[in-house]
């Protein structure tokens, strides 16, 4: 039998993502969220990636609330991976793609001595880290995956691996019906994650998810009710697990330096870098400005980063773009004549993104339609220009501009091989980038439509909406699981 301070006691709760950016922040503001609701949150990060997100732990930790950071050494040097490679966003290429995943499958062990040392009430692990499901099953510790995206996406993907339409089309541009969804959606091959095209290994990932499936007490999903009320429904049904729909969790960030330094938080130059983008902005008229910026891991060829400079050149309006670090971003004179007039600003590396999609200068969003770009641009109420990249960004633009209607399409009719990027050529010219843009911003009502979404958004976090009942939920689950387990006779391990 618990004793009644044990029975009260904060559940325990480990938060471990996947370690690149738009895995790790989202599961941040996830641990800080449920520490914000009385859970004792640990997050796992590798040391990298630590550094990182340290710094908005730290400032809730010095507030009260029971958060740390537990971090990890990479296996790296075991799996064969050299140059001190920590999250995916740092790899050089894709050939160092397959060392890495073998040095994240070698966390295993080290997570679960972690659990074995300090048990916890419940682990969160990341839907890509199926080890996290499995780790120290001594322990009977429920454990709920983080789905990364939305179930609308989720819902297509498994759609997609248990049906395989797309293998009885001709061409990789001929729609098809993906069945089985509330809503006709329709896609092509071209479109699709690589894991559900012909001839991919399909039949593992398939085997995969339903070991998921199997493996896990529920889905914890960075989405809210008003943005795909049925999806989250279906997939309910469709797998026999309850979805908590607990976001947009990136509005645990104030407007302080939690939302300045965001995915940078370890750089004493964050806060500089930030204010250098707000303070350029604050220079703009309401609704001008059009934000541009692929996430952490497209690495467009050289001729489609000039066809996207050219074409945010060539639409007369005011931009802010995020070249990144590794992508091939020759000096373009448009570009430079536009940034020598004011009308440009050029980042190389990172932005504060959900700081800049708040500010009211800010008239739209080109993103890849990553699910965490996506949830923010929500959460800003700002309309989205789509540009899918790989993975599921393609049903992520199904879901914004088909069903949500907050969002409009750039023109990409096909993706990029992560990795093989600089054989995909030119998908969007700059003819089409400029026409798009210009058409986004002047779109009154796509703006209103971002708007009453971004106002929906905001009112499921607070006391009484949808993600706020939802964390409530999943915190009453957590509990109710450790009464259940303490109270079985003969029970070694009261978590």
């Amino acid at each position: 039998m618990q004793s009644s301070e044990e029975e009260n006691a904060a559940p325990r709760i480990y938060f471990i993502p996947f370690p690149t950016p738009g895995h790790a922040l989202p599961m941040s503001d996830l641990a800080r969220l449920f520490a914000s609701r009385g859970a004792d949150a640990t997050l796992v990060l590798t040391r990298a990636n630590a550094a990182r997100l340290g710094g908005p732990v730290a400032r809730a930790a010095a507030a009260g609330l029971r958060i740390r950071v537990h971090a990890l050494t990479l296996p790296a040097e075991a799996a064969g991976l050299t140059g001190g490679h920590e999250s995916a966003d740092d790899l050089p290429s894709r050939e160092l793609a397959g060392p890495f995943a073998v040095a994240v499958d070698l966390l295993a062990p080290l997570f679960a001595d972690l659990l074995r040392r300090r048990p916890a009430d419940a682990v969160v692990f990341d839907g890509v880290l199926p080890w996290a499901a499995t780790a120290a099953p001594e322990l009977r510790i429920p454990r709920y995956a983080f789905t990364g995206t939305g179930c609308f996406a989720l819902s297509v993907q498994r759609a997609l691996l248990l049906h395989a339409p797309q293998d009885s089309v001709a061409s990789a541009d001929e729609p098809f019906l993906v069945p089985g969804l509330p809503d006709a959606v329709r896609l092509t091959k071209s479109r699709l994650a690589e894991a559900t095209l012909p001839g991919a290994h399909s039949r593992e990932f398939l085997n995969r998810m339903f070991d998921g499936e199997r493996a896990t007490a529920g889905w914890v999903v960075n989405s809210f009710a008003d943005l795909e009320q049925k999806y989250i429904g279906h997939y309910e049904k469709e797998t026999g697990k309850p979805v908590f729909a607990v976001g947009p969790v990136c509005l645990v960030n104030g407007d302080g330096d939690d939302v300045l330094e965001r995915g940078r938080g370890g750089e004493a130059c964050a806060a500089t870098d930030a204010a250098r983008v707000l303070t350029w902005l604050d220079t703009k008229p309401a609704r001008s400005v059009v934000y541009v910026c692929f996430g952490s891991l497209t690495r467009f060829p050289r001729e489609q980063v000039a066809e996207l400079g050219m074409g945010l050149a060539g639409s007369g309006v005011s931009f802010v773009w995020v070249v990144g670090e590794k992508k091939a971003s020759a000096s373009l004179p448009d570009i430079d004549t536009a940034v020598s007039a004011g009308r440009g600003l050029v980042i190389t590396g990172w932005a504060p993104q959900v700081a800049v999609l708040r500010h009211a200068a800010v008239g739209a969003f080109v993103t890849h339609c990553g699910w965490g770009a996506v949830t923010e641009a929500a959460a800003a109420g700002v309309p989205v220009l789509a540009w899918p990249v790989f993975a599921e960004q393609f049903y992520n633009e199904a879901l914004v501009v088909g069903l949500a209607g907050t969002g409009v399409g750039v023109g990409a009719e096909r993706g990029y091989v992560w990795g093989g990027e600089e054989s995909g050529g030119v998908v969007v010219g700059r003819e089409t980038v400029a026409e798009r843009v210009r058409a986004a911003m002047a779109d009154n009502g796509l703006r209103q439509r971002a708007e009453e979404v971004g106002e929906r958004a905001r009112r499921a976090v607070e006391m009484g909406g949808s993600s706020y009942d939802a964390v409530g939920a999943l915190l009453y689950d957590v509990l109710r699981r450790r009464r259940e387990l303490a109270a079985e006779p003969g029970n070694l391990f009261k978590v």
